[in-house]
């Protein structure tokens, strides 16, 4: 019999998932915070999922809460599918109702599991989390879903060293291509931070003017300067990456170039996706495009490479010109290595705790 599944999150993604998994058999109830809840009322009243383009048909999942305990009350498996920027108060949210026979995936983990450790502490169960969100989709109107395509995805274990038969499920759940050395690793195979954050600084003029331009869709209007931030950007996470023991290949895999990755791969891919393509947005410069990838992504990142030593100048010029164009502080605002669990701690002592959750 199928396991049950407790999703947390009530946007494209948890929506989509929770399609596909109750249309193959899955028993799924979804939680949405009780601030949004309400945007969810033909999905309370029908329990019902419509899915059009690659996926097809109709999913009906067992109910829908604001009621956090309920949710995951004898769940098999609790899977996050929301905004990185949404962990924490997950997290908190999970204290105490947890058990140590749930584990929590996190679609995708963007620190995702290093915050969740830091929250539940010891009571916390093994998590999988994976670099990428599996499915290319969009909420098309109330409980209906248009998916253009599914994200290849790789997945990490916290503990590194955790059993793995739990891997087995997550197979089913969410097929992946491969098992990263540890969570550090996923989260430095991130695909958003580095492609999203060309095209939306590059075309901030026109993320701000739709009004008057018209919709915006970032895939139409990644330019050769996009690509070429986004290769600048590829290349200093993969020298952190290489300080830790890593040799990444997120864009490689991402656009699967012929030879060594240049940015008219990056530029081609981009142009030439249809799952890609089709997708608009970024619909303000609040979208999380910006808001999520700068802080959550570009932020830690360029946090460990002050750790290790390593310059990130384009992604510290990023981080700069949203400061300004937000008038926030996203630095400041953003993932820090004492909000990871990770302060005071070399990098042998990181790799160490990744492997066996013990410090």
């Amino acid at each position: 019999m199928k396991k049950t599944i407790a999703i947390i999150g009530g946007g494209n993604g948890a929506h989509t998932m929770a399609a596909d998994l109750a249309m193959r058999g899955y028993r799924i109830r979804m939680y949405e915070d009780s601030a949004f809840i309400g945007k969810l009322s033909v999905l309370r009243d029908t329990l019902t999922i419509r899915c059009t383009g690659l996926l097809r048909g109709e999913g009906r999942i067992e109910f829908l809460t604001d009621d956090m305990a309920r949710a995951v009350d004898g769940a098999d498996y609790i899977a996050v599918v929301t905004p990185s920027t949404a962990h924490r108060a997950v997290a908190e949210k999970l204290r105490g109702l947890v058990g140590k026979d749930q584990p929590i995936l996190i679609y995708p983990g963007g620190f995702g599991a290093l915050e969740f450790r830091a929250v539940l502490g010891e009571d916390c169960p093994v998590i999988v989390q994976t670099n990428n969100l599996p499915y290319d989709t969009r909420l098309d109107g109330p409980a209906s879903i248009y998916c253009t395509g599914m994200s290849p995805v790789s997945v990490a274990l916290f503990p590194a060293d955790a059993d793995r038969t739990v891997l087995e499920d997550v197979m089913d759940i969410s097929p992946y291509e491969r098992v990263y050395e540890d969570v550090l690793e996923s989260d430095l195979s991130l695909v958003n931070p580095s492609v999203h954050s060309g095209p939306c600084l590059i075309n901030i003029g026109a993320i701000e003017q739709q009004a008057l331009r018209g919709r915006f869709c970032m895939y139409e209007h990644f330019t050769f300067g996009a690509a070429k931030i986004d290769w600048a950007i590829d290349a200093e996470r993969k020298a952190v990456g290489a300080a830790f023991g890593y040799r990444l290949t997120p864009l490689e895999d991402f656009c699967e170039p012929k030879g060594e990755l240049r940015w008219q791969d990056i530029y081609q891919k981009m142009h030439g996706a249809p799952e890609l393509t089709p997708i608009t947005g970024p619909d303000s410069i609040w979208n999380r495009y910006l808001t999520e990838d700068c802080p959550n992504g570009l932020v830690p990142w360029s946090e460990l490479g002050k750790l290790c030593g390593v310059p990130t100048p384009t992604m510290d010029a990023v981080i700069s010109i949203y400061s300004l164009v937000h008038e926030r502080d996203w630095r400041g605002i953003g993932i820090d290595l004492q909000r990871l669990g990770l302060a005071g701690m070399t990098v042998e002592e990181i790799r160490a705790y990744l492997k066996t959750g013990v410090k």
